[in-house]
């Protein structure tokens, strides 16, 4: 009797593949079709998310842009350096919106990179940044909506294209139009960011020669004076500054940052005025300027 026990389970164990090969070619059309749900409902569960993240990110950029477009450019409208700023936007607007015909993916990911330098840069032109090499968009986030004068929706827009950004590129599968309406509202956001008024600094003349007294003649050997062209919050009103500095990378016309040192300082200085060679005061005491390139940082 065992061994008739033994011999059908040898059988079953034999038969049992062939019975499920069999099963799934009789059945295959409806397995199919109940796989095919089952994928659909969890693309549809994943769609619905996306979708509601979508509305409240336009809805939120929507309301930063009408916020900011109140606001008066920081920037001079006659100025060389102004146009080019401007230029270089644009341009950088238009590389996005071409490479969205191609990769709609590829281009979110440059716009979140545009979106995260001008944060940063942002950060840097208000004196916030201090030296720092790098800071993640949450915490430039969290640093700007505690700065004054700034509109109320920046953070939220900031936040929630972040999080569409992380869910379209890291959630698999979406349909295009998801991708090209977050990218919509994320141009929007960049245009915000680079509309919010801040002091505008570019390079006039690199380094020139400062002296201890106001006749010019006994000259001050650690450092030169920086002349920065400077722009005001409306951009109504344009003006020279000098500061003292040990560094040697500035170059003309280029825009810095607002960021100083504690190490060295200096006194009362003057200079010669490279332009009209007057004599004038450079400062009355003084930190060490230390600013760098703006779109270094």
């Amino acid at each position: 009797m065992s061994e008739i026990s033994e011999l059908l389970k040898a059988l079953a164990s034999l038969l049992w593949p062939i019975f499920a090969f069999v099963a799934l070619f009789l059945f295959k059309s409806q397995l199919a079709e109940a796989i095919g749900r089952f994928k659909k409902g969890k693309l549809l569960g994943q769609e619905v998310e996306l979708n509601d993240s979508l509305v409240s990110l336009q809805r939120s950029a929507s309301q930063l842009s009408e916020e900011v477009s109140a606001i008066p450019s920081s920037e001079v409208d006659s100025s060389d350096e102004n146009n080019n700023e401007l230029k270089s936007d644009e341009s950088g607007v238009k590389t996005i919106i071409h490479e969205a015909s191609k990769s709609p993916k590829a281009a979110l990911i440059l716009l979140a990179a545009e979106i995260e330098k001008e944060a940063k840069q942002t950060l840097a032109s208000i004196g916030k940044l201090k030296g720092r090499k790098s800071v993640s968009l949450r915490q430039a986030i969290d640093e700007l909506d505690s700065h004054y004068g700034l509109p109320r929706h920046i953070s939220s827009s900031l936040r929630l294209f972040w999080e569409t950004r992380n869910k379209i590129i890291h959630g698999g599968e979406t349909d295009e139009r998801n991708i090209l309406s977050a990218i919509d509202s994320g141009v929007s956001i960049l245009k915000s960011l680079r509309a919010l008024p801040r002091q505008t600094n570019w390079v006039h003349d690199p380094g020139v020669l400062i002296y201890s007294d106001p006749e010019c003649t006994v000259p001050i050997k650690n450092g030169k004076g920086v002349i920065l062209k400077s722009a005001s919050f409306n951009g109504e009103k344009v003006f020279y500054r000098v500061f003292p500095t040990t560094r040697t990378h500035f170059e003309k016309g280029r825009k810095v940052t607002w960021e100083w040192s504690h190490e060295n300082t200096w006194s009362d200085a003057w200079y010669r005025d490279p332009d009209s060679n007057e004599i004038k005061l450079a400062w009355n005491g003084s930190m060490e300027f230390v600013g760098r390139h703006l779109d270094e940082v």
